[in-house]
């Protein structure tokens, strides 16, 4: 859907808005009819109630370009890795078929750069995409906000410039990727949030397979280059149980609480 003319939330510049996404629409494709039921819509869950719906979280927020620049330069790569409906999990197999670098009962760690090449950046993009989107703009769900979160207005515009291709990858932004190693995947999909631990902010987002952290503070270098992605010695990724990870415990006790409306209460 095409809006009236306004100002881009990336480029800046006066254009035709599309329906953008705080996560690409793909996904919610990709969540539809996973029960098998006669309701084909995912499940939402916030705060106060659960219930399944059509909508996705979308509002007029960048033009066609910068939608463009999103897909080419991460969505469409990262979504075609991730855990798919189909049960493959291209990433995890191409993993799984290298020797890690450390390995422990609860993890192995990989160097990807020389199983992903230039695609280190793929993954890269699509999180800076996502986080900032999440900063950016209020995203709405009817009535009800969600994903709000602040990467603090010096390093939204250092995001803003990278996505733009002007600037580099923050420097004082180092971001984990961790690769589930369940069995079975969950296809959930975990809008971003943040915390703080031990002086740093870190905001965490789910996709289906794939769990994105990112460390924000003069102190993330020092702390969480060493196991990071964009680290300044290796390119890394870990194979890990999302269910040890604390948005797990968190979204599991957010449905434990939320109160089923609607098709969700038979």
């Amino acid at each position: 859907m095409i809006r009236p003319v306004s100002r881009c939330g990336l480029c800046l510049s006066t254009s035709e808005l599309r329906n953008s996404h705080l996560l690409p629409a793909a996904l919610y494709n990709m969540a539809r009819n996973l029960s098998g039921g006669t309701d084909p819509n995912p499940a939402v869950v916030t705060p106060s109630r659960s219930f399944t719906s059509s909508k996705q979280v979308s509002s007029p927020f960048l033009c066609e370009v910068c939608e463009g620049r999103f897909s080419r330069n991460g969505e469409s790569y990262v979504l075609d890795q991730c855990f798919r409906p189909n049960d493959r999990f291209k990433l995890r197999e191409l993993l799984k078929a290298a020797v890690p670098l450390e390995s422990d009962v609860r993890y192995d760690v990989y160097d990807v750069q020389p199983l992903l090449g230039n695609e280190v950046d793929q993954y890269l993009y699509f999180a800076a995409s996502v986080f900032w989107r999440a900063s950016a703009h209020h995203w709405r769900m009817g009535a009800e906000r969600v994903a709000k979160i602040s990467l603090g207005a010096k390093h939204q515009e250092q995001f803003r410039l990278y996505l733009l291709g002007k600037e580099p990858f923050p420097d004082g932004a180092r971001l984990f990727v961790h690769v589930s190693s369940e069995t079975e995947p969950h296809r959930a999909t975990v809008f971003p949030c943040v915390t703080r631990t031990n002086g740093v902010h870190r905001h965490k987002f789910y996709i289906p397979g794939l769990l994105f952290i990112l460390f924000l503070s003069g102190h993330a270098i020092g702390k969480f280059d060493s196991g990071a992605l964009n680290s300044r010695q290796r390119k890394l990724m870990w194979l890990c149980p999302w269910e040890e990870d604390s948005l797990f415990r968190g979204a599991l006790r957010l449905v434990k609480a939320s109160t089923p409306t609607g098709n969700l209460r038979k």
